[in-house]
């Protein structure tokens, strides 16, 4: 019987990870599970790996995913590529984060106007974060935006409704 090099056998335990998750790269809902499960356990570089797979696959749920752990980490410029990327496909944590981006001038210019836009395209997709912004938003006059009391308490009634209702639309 033949006796494994140790330098052989480290070598293949530090790719087993990098093999494994090509072998989910062609599923990338498998690869957001992945990442999900290593973010929950702490491991936010294989988190970041099976995100940026799924990403790259075209996922949205990826790219937003990989876009706010890039985010919290200040990668800004990078944040706001991923959440561009999910937005452009209308998914509504993608169109949030961005918001975020604009409003704070974190990876792209400050632009209060378009972090309006961005808000609101995540609240018409049902983001509840995104509403509630726009709810303040509007009680307080941010962004630009005039205050307008009654059409916050008209987005409240709107939010109170969808969340007894259960619906995120």
């Amino acid at each position: 019987m033949k006796k494994l090099n140790i330098r052989v056998c480290f070598a293949l335990l530090a790719c087993a990870p990098m093999i494994a998750a090509t072998a989910l790269g062609d599923d990338p809902q498998a690869e957001i599970d992945a990442g999900f499960v290593a973010f929950q356990r702490g491991d936010i570089v294989a988190a970041i790996n099976h995100y940026t797979t799924a990403a790259e696959s075209g996922s949205a749920d990826g790219q937003a995913r990989l876009a706010w752990i890039l985010d919290q980490s200040e990668q800004n410029e990078d944040a706001v590529k991923w959440y561009q990327a999910a937005a452009d496909q209308d998914h509504a944590d993608g169109q949030y984060g961005l918001g975020e981006m604009y409003a704070k001038g974190e990876g792209v210019e400050k632009d209060e106007a378009v972090a309006v836009e961005y808000f609101v395209q995540a609240a018409d997709n049902g983001h509840e974060q995104a509403r509630r912004v726009l709810i303040n938003a509007y009680n307080k006059g941010l962004f630009g935006l005039q205050a307008d009391p009654a059409k916050a308490a008209e987005m409240q009634r709107r939010l109170d409704a969808r969340q007894a209702a259960g619906d995120d639309e």
